[in-house]
């Protein structure tokens, strides 16, 4: 059986999806002032979303501020049991 390589290559030449590669694109292209984009309601109420914890603070000074005084005073304290059962729960 002879089978000729040079047959096979050129199906897997890359070829040019555009009519004419010589024409750069975009040429000859009008462009209207009416474009638009429409957003789905729950993308809007994605975009809302994400502003509202983009803008929150990292941090929440009123709890920590309130630990911070509960540990300096002494008087901050955690059961055994509690922390066991956040540790338990974390794992599953």
């Amino acid at each position: 059986m002879d089978m000729r390589i040079s047959n096979v290559y050129g199906a897997y030449s890359v070829q040019s999806t555009r009519p004419n590669p010589s024409v750069p694109r975009g040429a000859g292209r009008v462009r209207s002032d009416a474009d638009s984009i429409d957003i789905s309601n729950q993308a809007s109420d994605y975009q809302y979303a994400r502003n509202a914890v983009a803008s929150a603070p990292d941090i929440r000074a009123d709890l920590v501020d309130n630990l911070q005084n509960q540990i300096s005073a002494g008087t901050y304290s955690v059961s055994a049991s509690d922390v066991a059962a956040r540790i338990f729960h974390g794992l599953g």
